[in-house]
């Protein structure tokens, strides 16, 4: 099962749906009163002025672990420097989602090279070249303009993630976005599957897909800085995607103060400007999207790690599963492989530790990992004093698979 966080820690904030970029497989849930992305956007009303932004931070500043400043494209808010300026102020760690077209491109420079506790821009490069770029981004010459925008940020200091939606004009170019990606001095590669209805010549095959995860993978193993950004089922293809934590312990905030489960999901918990954080987290409708998960997926051995595919998109298309999920394969997922750690290595703390009526959730930017309560005394061990042999002398095998799962998932150090 998943353990439901008392209050979602993982905020994503569409402070606009505004954007200059047209892209053919938008994301944002827009109204359907109308038909045709860009009609929906013109109907929008006008999005929360930062003065009921503050009411609503004040709201989730006790319990947010991490902030993500999305849109439409953020920095087309008219209020984003001030914006920015506010939220460093909180003491929250934020990233900024952006395509890298900014209209005052040096505002944006200065605004984020100011900032204390901004973590780093994502910055969405859907190619390695023009063709593939605009042929999903739908504007010529976009290419060029991000680009350039990533190399001014890395030369600012600020940490540049790049973000590649998969798609059927960049899968022969998966190795060349890397090698690009290295040499703007990016810091990694966030590699998404396209989560929406069927796009003929842009949504890839199943069978594309899985070879791209193969080849993404195969990257990861030669040493390249490359993740995967959303969830991709473990019984679909064996991969190092890690699960949604959508309605779990993350959702997003839409331009009118409106909580939805994720950003991909229409669904409407209720609004931050009328009603406290506490009744919406827990409301029908995050519970209807919490329950979506097939009952196969519960008995999987991967469901800790894989959380059910991609709830969103199964709940959007009618079906009672992720459309990539094939329950008959999870009796081949491999079993983890053995870590092999040197018994006199020191493993320390890199997380924050918050409790749960349930247990012990270990937090560390967007990183998650809920343990049982009984954990906390190899937790306390975890001081850079302790040798892995201490550790095992005192609680056996199984607390020493605990730290080498929390070392595989970046919570730990070992020195």
């Amino acid at each position: 099962m998943l353990h439901v966080l008392s209050r979602p820690v993982l905020y994503a904030l569409e402070l606009t749906f505004a954007c200059n970029h047209r892209c053919v497989g938008c994301p944002n849930v827009l109204p359907a009163s109308s038909s045709g992305k860009e009609k929906q956007r013109t109907a929008l009303p006008q999005p929360l002025g930062l003065a009921q932004w503050r009411i609503i931070l004040e709201k989730l500043a006790p319990h947010a672990q991490r902030l993500k400043l999305t849109g439409g494209e953020p920095t087309l808010y008219p209020e984003f420097p001030a914006f920015v300026e506010y939220i460093d102020t909180l003491g929250i760690e934020f990233v900024v989602f952006t395509n890298g077209r900014w209209p005052q491109p040096t505002v944006v420079l200065d605004t984020l090279a100011r900032a204390q506790n901004l973590v780093g821009i994502l910055v969405s490069l859907h190619g390695a070249c023009e063709q593939s770029h605009a042929a999903f981004v739908g504007v010529p010459g976009s290419f060029k303009e991000t680009v350039k925008s990533i190399q001014r940020a890395v030369a600012r200091g600020i940490l540049v993630t790049i973000s590649t939606v998969l798609t059927c004009h960049n899968l022969e170019e998966l190795n060349a976005i890397v090698e690009l990606a290295e040499q703007l001095g990016a810091h990694h590669v966030v590699f998404n599957r396209y989560l929406g209805p069927t796009i003929e010549g842009i949504t890839p095959s199943p069978g594309e897909l899985a070879q791209a995860v193969r080849d993404i993978e195969a990257l990861r193993h030669q040493g390249h800085a490359v993740k995967f950004g959303n969830c991709i089922p473990q019984c679909f293809i064996p991969n190092e995607s890690s699960g949604c934590w959508a309605a779990v312990a993350y959702c997003a905030v839409d331009p009118w103060g409106n909580v939805r489960p994720c950003t991909h999901s229409p669904l409407l918990a209720g609004n931050l400007l009328r009603e406290p954080l506490e009744k919406i987290w827990f409301s029908p409708a995050m519970e209807t999207f919490r329950n979506a998960i097939s009952p196969a997926c519960h008995t999987c051995k991967a469901f800790a790690t894989c959380h059910g595919g991609c709830k969103a998109l199964a709940m959007e298309e009618g079906l009672p599963i992720d459309p990539l999920a094939n329950p008959a394969n999870a009796k081949t997922i491999p079993a983890p492989t053995l870590l092999p750690l040197h018994p006199e290595l020191h493993p320390f703390q890199r997380f924050q530790v918050r409790e749960e009526t349930w247990g012990l959730v270990l937090l560390r930017g967007n990183r998650i990992f809920p343990v049982r309560k009984e954990a906390a005394p190899v937790l306390a061990m975890l001081d850079g004093h302790s040798s892995l042999a201490d550790i095992q002398t005192n609680f056996g095998a199984a607390a020493l698979s605990l730290v080498g799962t929390l070392y595989e998932r970046g919570l730990i150090s070992l020195q």
